[in-house]
């Protein structure tokens, strides 16, 4: 049965999944704090924490207690097992299974809080409750990307994949800045299995399947120092991913079945 959202959002949920990444947090969270408040907007801000140490963990601490002091409305989630940078994204967002959208950024501040504010209020004057809005690093035009060349490399190369093992013809599906309505997300929840770096793919080729409108909007990206992916051994585990998502296309596991309603 198709799946309806009220017209006027109440609450959004906006995560920020770290794993021993405490000093790029206080830079990025003193930041976003920040452009919460200015914003006005109805965020719930969640810092995911996924497993990462007890040294860490009481750093994630002392930061949300400052945080807090700028933006009240926040909160630090704390899991004690590993699942990787899309279980904790998913596991915040099933905390709240009510909320009318859902987001993420990463929390290197290679997205910054303002990028990541614009496209949630472009989220919300979209016109639909049944849509995803996803922030993506064009190789050309005005918007401002700063990364390195093998990055480059990489990012083509990646996007020929996803295209060839998939089909999903998306100009950059990794970026770490997503918005998605509540209605959509829970349309497809229970049909998401991966929960590493490739859960992005499958999030968007269950979300087009389900029939959701996905746009994509240019942002300015700027790489920083410090990434918890790892070209070595990340770069096959994702493949890997690919080729468990395109098992389960063949198979019809994300058929419309749950499709929403526009």
């Amino acid at each position: 049965m198709p799946l309806k959202e009220t017209d006027t959002p109440q609450l959004i949920v906006l995560v920020t999944p770290v794993w021993n990444d405490s000093k790029r947090l206080a830079v990025f969270g003193r930041a976003l704090a920040s452009a919460l408040t200015a914003a006005e907007l109805p965020i719930r801000w969640i810092i995911a924490d996924d497993g990462s140490d007890a040294d860490e963990a009481r750093r994630y601490n002392s930061l949300r207690e400052q945080f807090a002091k700028t933006y009240p409305e926040i909160e630090l989630l704390r899991f004690g097992t590993r699942s990787r940078k899309g279980g904790a994204v998913y596991d915040a967002w099933n905390q709240v299974d009510s909320a009318d959208y859902y987001a993420f950024v990463d929390a290197d501040g290679a997205v910054s809080p303002e990028t990541i504010l614009h496209l949630i209020k472009q989220a919300l004057e979209g016109g639909t409750v049944t849509h995803a809005l996803i922030g993506i690093r064009p190789l050309s035009g005005h918007m401002e990307v700063h990364r390195s060349w093998l990055r480059k490399c990489v990012f083509c190369a990646f996007r020929i994949l996803v295209r060839g093992l998939v089909g999903a013809r998306f100009e950059d599906t990794q970026c770490g800045a997503k918005v998605v309505s509540g209605t959509a997300y829970r349309a497809v929840a229970g049909k998401l299995k991966e929960r590493g770096f490739i859960f992005d793919v499958e999030l968007l080729v269950a979300l087009q399947r389900a029939g959701v409108e996905i746009r994509e909007e240019p942002i300015a990206w700027c790489e920083v120092a410090g990434s918890r992916l790892r070209l070595s051994s990340d770069s096959f585990e994702m493949i890997r991913g690919l080729l468990r998502i395109r098992r389960r296309l063949r198979a019809g596991h994300f058929s419309k079945k749950n499709s929403v309603e526009k």
